[in-house]
């Protein structure tokens, strides 16, 4: 994207899932925003979150395999942190971000308050 392009919002998306911290530690590597009736949620992922999948650690091979379990659990797990919240999912996604030392990616989602 140059500077006179207007960013997609898969662009905008990426971007902002870099505000995941990228630390092997599950239960940090969390971020959100939160605006009015919504929440922008970012939940990253690494070694400890597959662990119990049998998966090799980064950079030991399996990236495919496990970019597509990442991605088949994503609207299951954001579903669940939603409802915890009183709210919905009213769009998601997962972006990987191949330049992290720990991060396979970001799963991300805006989440809703239900009347």
């Amino acid at each position: 994207m140059t500077q006179s392009e207007t960013p997609t919002i898969d662009d905008i998306i990426t971007i902002v899932a870099n505000l995941v911290p990228d630390i092997p530690k599950p239960s940090e590597i969390i971020a959100e925003i939160e605006g009015k009736d919504r929440l922008l949620w970012l939940e990253g992922w690494c070694d400890g979150c597959i662990a119990s999948q049998g998966f090799p650690l980064k950079g030991e091979g399996m990236l495919k395999e496990k970019l597509e379990y990442i991605r088949d659990k994503t609207p299951w797990f954001l579903e669940e942190r939603a409802t915890k919240r009183g709210m919905s999912v009213q769009w998601s996604g997962f972006v990987p971000l191949s330049d992290k030392e720990h991060l396979y990616g970001v799963s991300w989602a805006i989440f809703r308050k239900t009347t």
